[in-house]
């Protein structure tokens, strides 16, 4: 029996911060079960391992298998992708104007776009749908196949550093400290030093360094964007930061995406 089985049943550059970044790269869904699923597929962890790593004290169903009316385990997705041919998974954060690692018009793209991540092989894919606080509803898309766009991991760590730098300095000069002090702190590296992430066996170590990176600036960027309770924010203020923030939210976007597809 699948062990979930035996569980209790962000956009262009107009719209605000928080819209446009939504919860991908927060909650790291998509990305683990990339990962851990092509860790699977070739033979490097178990079917077990691969259900704990990404349902976590979640409950994870898809829909859109063949032969399926209802929802089934997230495991039977596992299956399904094997016999279908697939060797590797690779997920994708796509946002309104940087569809990047989308295989062109059909489900698949149409749903990560609205939802903000999935996970693409070469001819079928999966995107997420979060029905409620514990529990995520996977839908499986046929896919067109198609090459992949790589981002290299020293091609990602080069720009997060690069746009770190800068967004630090527009967000210095905003003051942001006054209103998100942690922000900041977040920002010039502060962290209590623990691991968060875990990636399966085989994956390239210096991807794990750069997700905790990346997920560390996620943090930055949902805490800047959110006005601190009694906060003198104005809207100028608000607007600076969002641009200020913009190309670092896209950064943390690629750099996450290279880390999960290393």
């Amino acid at each position: 029996m699948d062990r979930d089985d035996r569980r209790p049943n962000e956009a262009d550059a107009g719209q605000p911060l928080r819209s446009r970044w939504r919860d991908a790269g927060h909650r790291h869904r998509s990305g683990l079960l990339a990962a851990w699923s092509t860790a699977w597929l070739a033979g490097r962890v178990s079917y077990d391992d691969v259900i704990e790593a990404v349902v976590g004290e979640e409950v994870h169903r898809v829909t859109g298998l063949p032969g399926q009316l209802d929802p089934v385990p997230l495991g039977w997705a596992l299956t399904a992708l094997r016999e279908g041919g697939e060797s590797r998974l690779r997920t994708v954060l796509p946002v309104a104007g940087d569809p990047r690692g989308l295989p062109g018009p059909g489900s698949f793209s149409a749903a990560a776009m609205s939802v903000g991540e999935g996970v693409l092989g070469d001819g079928l894919g999966l995107t997420p749908d979060v029905i409620d606080g514990t529990t995520v509803l996977w839908t499986m898309h046929d896919v067109t196949r198609t090459r992949p766009d790589p981002i290299s991991l020293a091609e990602a760590d080069h720009d997060l550093a690069a746009t770190l730098r800068t967004a630090a300095r527009a967000l210095t000069e905003l003051d942001v400290a006054r209103w998100r002090p942690e922000a900041m702190a977040l920002l010039r590296g502060s962290s209590n030093g623990q691991r968060r992430l875990r990636l399966p066996p085989g994956h390239d170590q210096r991807a794990l360094g750069l997700a905790e990176r990346a997920q560390r600036l996620v943090d930055v960027l949902e805490l800047a964007e959110a006005d601190a309770p009694g906060a003198a924010v104005t809207g100028n203020e608000a607007r600076a930061r969002d641009e200020a923030l913009r190309p670092l939210a896209a950064a943390v976007r690629r750099a996450l995406v290279a880390a999960y597809n290393a």
